[in-house]
């Protein structure tokens, strides 16, 4: 007999791990190891999360989300380590791996939109020029988790204080 958190792992799987799973069984089905090896070592990274989280601790879509941010990072800065010491074939595999794992991402924010929310949150805060940049930033990331980069974040509040 299993024990009880062996027999229901699969009940508690995100909507998001469910389809990764699926597409791990498709990757099999058509003998894809190009696009199975990337959706493995995605399951492994999100199991060994769920592990380190433990058994009580709730583990939602935006933790899948992080850990798939985490290694498209890893996959971008490996193919520009990659393409500086001129191994070009193994460029196009991590970009690859990259837009395979971003396909589990949701669409990112325009900047537009990111300048919208931005706007809102410098409101809330009374922000009024480039010295509020780091009262500015904490409420505008939390208010964004998950769905803007960092980096283009601060770009367009720093714009957007700077005009203030």
């Amino acid at each position: 007999m299993l024990p009880e958190s062996a027999g229901s792992r699969q009940g508690s799987m995100t909507e998001l791990e469910t389809r990764i799973h699926q597409e791990i069984v498709s990757a099999m089905k058509r003998r894809d190891q190009s696009s199975l090896i990337p959706l493995r070592m995605l399951k492994a990274a999100v199991d060994n999360a769920r592990i380190e989280r433990g058994r009580d601790e709730p583990f939602s879509e935006d933790d899948v989300f992080a850990i798939i941010r985490k290694l498209v990072k890893q996959r971008m800065e490996s193919a520009g380590q990659f393409k500086a010491g001129g191994a070009i074939d193994r460029v196009d595999e991590e970009l690859r791996e990259a837009q395979l794992l971003s396909s589990f991402l949701p669409p990112a924010m325009s900047d537009e939109d990111i300048a919208a929310e931005a706007r809102k949150v410098i409101a809330s805060v009374v922000g009024k020029g480039p010295s509020d940049m780091g009262r500015v930033m904490g409420p505008c990331m939390a208010a964004m988790k998950g769905k803007a980069e960092g980096a283009r974040v601060r770009k367009i509040v720093e714009d957007i204080l700077g005009s203030l």
